[in-house]
């Protein structure tokens, strides 16, 4: 459905369709029994008509083989916007940049969208492009779209934390950790000492925490009821300290971490400990507090839940 027309009480509705060339191939490995493992390029393109590709540099020969292979549209795509890498693991001296004319992948020339889906199953592609007027040849990685998905949120402090998720590298330069604060509990020593949403957390009490493991590991050395220091960066690149105080009673540190054993299923790591040291759990805390002769809870301790329609 679309907007509503000015001077008149209807609304405008538009039928869209997609292809089925463009999703067989996936059927088909569903159809099979395999679970597909998809890969895209880590990026953002648009489409440029032939007389801008002549002022970026395209020579007449591209333009001419464009022509001929798609006598409806002549188009190139040129790159608007580059998805950022990630902080752990070596950096690639082959990426697109923004700007980029998109002449072919893998020797095949690029003037649909559809000519796009050669990337879903290779781990790398070799492209010819256009870059401030000269022809450059790159080898391009491509991303395992698994990775583009939440699979483990840790709350600490009543602040949600997570490794920065694909819309958020799609609008940022530059990462600064994998540590990104995507929500806030009110109330909460987040919210009271505000560590807002969109923040990323670079230290903790001047040790560097580059991602969630490193954090659990620090923060799990401060004691309950006492205050630590975390540094952090805005989301526009501002750096900042902001001093807490660890609340275990009230705000107990946990983790979400999703089960691929089982669909739709996440595991619940709770670090909070009881008066034994034992760490405890959703379904033990009342039980603690009624009775202290509570079943003992394993020292490693999780349980699973379903969460339907939960989206991270």
């Amino acid at each position: 459905m679309g907007e509503r027309i000015q001077g008149s009480r209807r609304d405008t509705e538009y039928h869209l369709g997609l292809d089925t060339t463009m999703v067989n191939p996936v059927i088909k490995q569903i159809r099979e029994g395999t679970i597909p493992k998809l890969r895209i390029l880590n990026m953002e393109s648009y489409v440029v008509q032939m007389a801008q590709c002549r002022i970026m540099g395209v020579s007449e020969e591209w333009i001419k083989k464009v022509a001929k292979a798609n006598p409806a549209r002549h188009q190139l795509f040129t790159v608007r916007k580059v998805d950022c890498a990630p902080v752990v693991g070596p950096a690639d001296g082959q990426q697109l940049r923004e700007g980029d004319i998109i002449l072919t992948l893998n020797d095949q020339l690029i003037t649909r969208v559809s000519d796009f889906d050669i990337m879903y199953d290779q781990e790398s592609l070799d492209a010819l492009v256009v870059r401030k007027g000269k022809e450059v040849r790159l080898r391009i990685p491509t991303v395992p779209t698994e990775d583009l998905e939440t699979s483990r949120v840790v709350v600490f402090c009543g602040a949600v934390l997570q490794k920065p998720h694909h819309a958020v590298r799609q609008q940022i330069s530059k990462l600064h950790s994998d540590i990104y604060v995507s929500a806030r509990s009110r109330g909460s020593p987040a919210y009271q000492y505000g560590l807002a949403p969109t923040n990323f957390i670079t230290h903790v009490n001047g040790v560097k925490t580059p991602d969630l493991d490193a954090f659990v590991r620090e923060v799990s050395k401060i004691s309950d009821n006492t205050y630590f220091r975390l540094r952090a960066m805005t989301f526009d690149n501002v750096p900042w300290v902001v001093t807490m105080k660890k609340n275990d009673h009230y705000f107990p540190m946990s983790e979400y971490v999703k089960d691929t054993s089982k669909p739709a299923t996440w595991k619940i790591v709770s670090h909070r400990r009881s008066s034994d040291g034992a760490p405890v759990t959703a379904e033990g805390m009342d039980e603690e507090g009624a009775d202290d002769g509570g079943e003992e809870v394993p020292e490693n301790h999780s349980s699973l839940i379903p969460i339907h329609r939960c989206r991270l």
